[in-house]
């Protein structure tokens, strides 16, 4: 596991760790935030597998909704989405205005974060580990795996201001597309990274 290019030294950054999970899971059918998964919700086990590897974690929920209904911690620290209908970019956007203007020293002294999705359990904690060892303030570090890229995608704090200008659904493609000089492609043997539950179906291979 190497990245091409872009060598990690013993001072890297604090990370933050964000969880988007404010979409309504059309496909599924159901909630897959809830859906059981080794004795946790989805999304709890989503958060516990990402939570070893950064220094702080926040989640963003649908509006009004709390840390409690889906067996998260309840020190979880908790972003509620706009009540109106929002895409992944809008979302995201949303969200990192939020840590921006945050008071929170955890928040504050944070010089990367880490992009993870809510229904995404399998990313080996090697990979995570390897991600964070990467982050810098001003790059962008974000998976492969046999030539597909996937989550968690970690950006420095210098782009933190880009991200809050997102819209819609894209995510933050257009933003890895703008700063292509300043994104570390880390190569990593983790399916994982590519492993989202759009289905029930997607249950068992987790179990």
């Amino acid at each position: 596991m190497a990245p091409s290019r872009h060598n990690p030294s013993q001072d890297a950054p604090d990370v933050l760790g964000l969880i988007l999970a404010a979409g309504h899971s059309r496909r599924f059918g159901s909630d897959k935030r809830l859906a059981a998964l080794g004795g946790q919700t989805l999304l709890a086990a989503t958060t516990a597998r990402l939570a070893p590897h950064v220094s702080s974690i926040v989640v963003m929920l649908r509006h009004g909704e709390h840390a409690k209904a889906f067996g998260l911690p309840e020190e979880t620290h908790i972003l509620q989405a706009p009540s109106s209908p929002i895409g992944m970019g809008t979302s995201l956007a949303a969200a990192v205005s939020a840590l921006l203007a945050s008071s929170d020293s955890r928040h504050q002294r944070c010089e990367a974060l880490a992009l993870m999705l809510g229904d995404m359990p399998a990313v080996r904690a090697e990979t995570l580990q390897a991600l964070a060892e990467q982050a810098r303030h001003d790059m962008i570090v974000r998976p492969y795996h046999q030539g597909r890229a996937g989550h968690p995608v970690i950006f420095g704090r210098a782009y933190w201001p880009a991200l809050t200008e997102l819209e819609g659904d894209e995510g933050a493609r257009e933003l890895l597309r703008r700063y292509p000089s300043h994104v570390v492609m880390l190569d990593v043997n983790d399916p994982g990274i590519l492993t989202d539950i759009d289905t029930p179906d997607d249950l068992p291979s987790l179990q």
